[in-house]
């Protein structure tokens, strides 16, 4: 039975069908399959995170290889990391993120790394040499010198070996044998950074400065933008007396490595050398801004102070430099203990207590003369200086001039 009127009534006549209705359909229908069997399975789900392609080690390893030659020391370390982060089991990545390190005078860093290196490939004569160049910068010259041999044994004709081995020679002053190796180390490669520094620095501790600038210069053309080169030339026409030149050399590192305060030392204390005390003060001042947590360019500058006669600056910096800042006190500075072997450190406590007197504190001034007449007897320039301080304070009698 069927309600009349309603709308519900199953009887309602029905309509024909349209068949470009049926086209329009049958279109939408494959368009909706094809969207669901070839579309959606190239798509990414909805809130899930899209996987990263992972970066090949070699193109680390090549960028840090062009940093490297840029001069960009520590962008080129990091990009060595990443390499490693990657492979972690490639051994030549170690061996040079620690040459790298050497340059950059993070030894300890590079000894590390190179020994990582080995406990990958035991038998690396590169590992080796690299190993022993870090230790020799350390002072570990028994070492070293044990590390470069088995280099040498594993490979005999590696220049870079050679050169290292040079280095490590004539730091225990064996000068000959120094040369020899440098010399063989340019004879297998002539064009390799590391044989013309090495020879550049044999040249320079046997006081042959125009040869060590040669090489040094030889060294900057292989590679311009490393600064610790323009360091080392430097440090040989100032070793000539030609300070101006030396000034600009210096200058050039200092462009190559913007926030290393060492190139500034350096000129600070080639403007010292020539008796511009003012201008030494203004660079020691900038390198200590760089690293106000180094207590050796605390030192550097209290002496350039001294120097310039501002005992009250030089009281300061000194005082940092030895005994180190308060410990509420920001930046935080450790003070330098007096070390025998270590000559600046000498230096820096005899040059405090001369300030100390100078300046009318004696009473502090004493303590430090007398430490240095205990512990550093053998100096003879930190017991000159000491024992002036002592006549300064009127501890001791001058001694009389004998009259001619």
């Amino acid at each position: 039975m069927y309600l009349s009127g309603s709308k519900w009534n199953a009887r309602k006549k029905r309509r024909r069908t349209h068949p470009g209705r049926v086209i329009l359909l049958l279109g939408a229908i494959g368009m909706l399959l094809y969207v669901e069997r070839v579309v959606v399975p190239t798509v990414p789900p909805l809130f899930i995170p899209t996987p990263t392609a992972t970066l090949s080690p070699a193109l680390f390893a090549q960028e840090a290889q062009g940093l490297f030659q840029a001069g960009k020391l520590e962008q080129a370390e990091d990009a060595y990391r990443r390499a490693i982060a990657v492979e972690p089991e490639e051994p030549a990545y170690y061996i040079e993120l620690a040459r790298i390190q050497v340059f950059a005078g993070d030894y300890e860093g590079a000894e590390q790394n190179a020994r990582n290196a080995l406990l990958i490939q035991p038998e690396s004569p590169r590992a080796h040499a690299v190993l022993a160049w870090a230790l020799d910068f350390q002072g570990k010259f028994v070492d070293a010198e044990q590390e470069i041999e088995r280099a040498l044994e594993l490979d005999p004709n590696s220049a870079m070996s050679r050169a290292y081995y040079a280095e490590i020679l004539i730091d225990g002053g064996e000068y000959e044998a120094a040369l020899a190796a440098a010399q063989k180390a340019i004879e297998l490669d002539p064009n390799l950074l590391e044989s013309h520094r090495a020879l550049g620095y044999v040249w320079e501790l046997t006081s042959n400065y125009e040869e060590a600038v040669h090489e040094y210069e030889t060294a900057i053309r292989i590679h311009p933008n490393l600064w610790i080169l323009y360091v080392s030339l430097g440090n040989m026409h100032l070793a000539q007396g030609d300070g101006p030149t030396a000034i600009e050399t210096y200058l050039q590192a200092s462009q190559l490595a913007p926030t290393n305060p060492d190139p500034l030392v350096w000129i600070a204390q080639a403007y010292a050398r020539d008796g511009e005390y003012g201008k030494a003060s203004q660079y020691a001042e900038n390198a200590v801004q760089l690293d106000p947590t180094d207590p050796y360019l605390h030192g550097n500058l209290g002496r350039m102070y001294y120097k310039n006669n501002q005992f009250e600056d030089a009281i300061r910096e000194l005082g940092l430099a030895i005994r180190g800042s308060a410990p509420e006190e920001q930046p935080r500075v450790q003070g330098l203990a007096l070390k025998p072997e270590d000559p600046k450190i000498v230096e820096y406590y005899y040059t405090y207590g001369l300030a100390l007197a100078k300046g009318g504190a004696c009473p502090e001034a004493i303590p430090i003369f007398e430490m240095i007449l205990l512990g550093v007897p053998a100096d003879e320039t930190a017991v000159a200086n000491s024992t002036e301080g002592l006549v300064l304070c009127g501890q001791i009698e001058p001694t009389p001039t004998p009259r001619p």
